[in-house]
């Protein structure tokens, strides 16, 4: 059994990252990702109802999982994606709209004009899906000039991280960036601290992610929601098993409209002759 909570779980997004007891991890994993855009490091972090509803009725509600102030009032929504979704980097981009709109307020003598200076805003998805070809595994996005690649507008910043491309074991994990994430993509494995994590803040955070110190109505949340985690995953398995096949079918019917020897195609296509016969 396990012995720490599943990040990748919504229980366990929350309870180890959105609690009061949890905003120190919070504010140093994010410290790790964003600390060259942001202003300054954080320092102190303050969470926001993470539901945001549009303007008007017909608007549809956005919900994040964590809405983050820092002391320099730079806004952070952090998402974390369970299973892959078609449209998330729009998505991403909808829900940054909240945290501009939202901030529109009239400027600082008589009038009706408002003052658009923004505080900066900052979207991190942490993804445990692959959305991208590239064998990278942290993309930072601004918005940038097409041709010099020089910022253009700088007051918003995207951080996608895809986890499961993280593969450097624990030894050559040197920054606190690399630590971090391998942190989260290992944990839910492990049944004790690594001797190269022995820094506070990770043994404060292995401590609080014991199952075993869970009170027993938390139990039962975070049993649920590792329950519905893996019947996403057993889902998405099967959905990639079907297209493989479906893939290997029409691969198989080019093959044979073209005329091959069916040995032929099963070699190339992994399928039997049976189901050749019926394309």
């Amino acid at each position: 059994m396990s012995k720490y909570i599943n990040p990748f779980t919504d229980f366990g997004f929350k309870k180890l990252f959105g609690e009061n007891s949890s905003k120190i991890y919070l504010a140093d994993f994010l410290n790790s990702i964003l600390e060259p855009y942001l202003s300054e490091p954080i320092i102190s972090i303050e969470n926001r109802k993470s539901e945001m509803l549009g303007r008007k009725v017909s608007d549809r509600n956005a919900v994040f999982d964590l809405y983050c102030f820092t002391q320099n009032g730079e806004r952070i929504i952090v998402e974390m994606q369970k299973v892959e979704q078609e449209y998330f980097r729009d998505r991403s981009l909808y829900y940054s709209t909240f945290a501009i709109t939202e901030q529109a307020r009239k400027g600082k003598t008589e009038g009706t004009y408002w003052d658009f200076k923004l505080d900066p805003v900052y979207c991190v998805g942490i993804l445990n899906f692959n959305f991208s070809e590239k064998e990278k595994y942290l993309h930072i996005g601004k918005i940038l000039d097409v041709q010099d690649h020089d910022n253009l507008i700088d007051n918003v910043t995207f951080a996608f991280i895809e986890m499961k491309k993280f593969e450097k074991d624990i030894k050559i994990c040197k920054t606190k960036q690399d630590k971090w994430l391998y942190t989260l993509h290992n944990i839910a494995k492990l049944q004790e601290v690594p001797p190269e994590l022995e820094e506070q803040v990770f043994i404060d955070f292995f401590h609080e992610a014991e199952i075993n110190a869970l009170k027993s109505e938390d139990l039962g949340a975070y049993q649920d929601s590792l329950n519905y985690f893996r019947d996403l995953h057993i889902i998405e398995n099967q959905n990639l098993k079907k297209g493989r096949l479906e893939g290997k079918l029409e691969m198989a019917k080019s093959m044979k409209e073209e005329g091959l020897d069916i040995t032929i195609i099963q070699k190339i296509s992994g399928l039997t002759k049976e189901e050749i016969d019926k394309l």
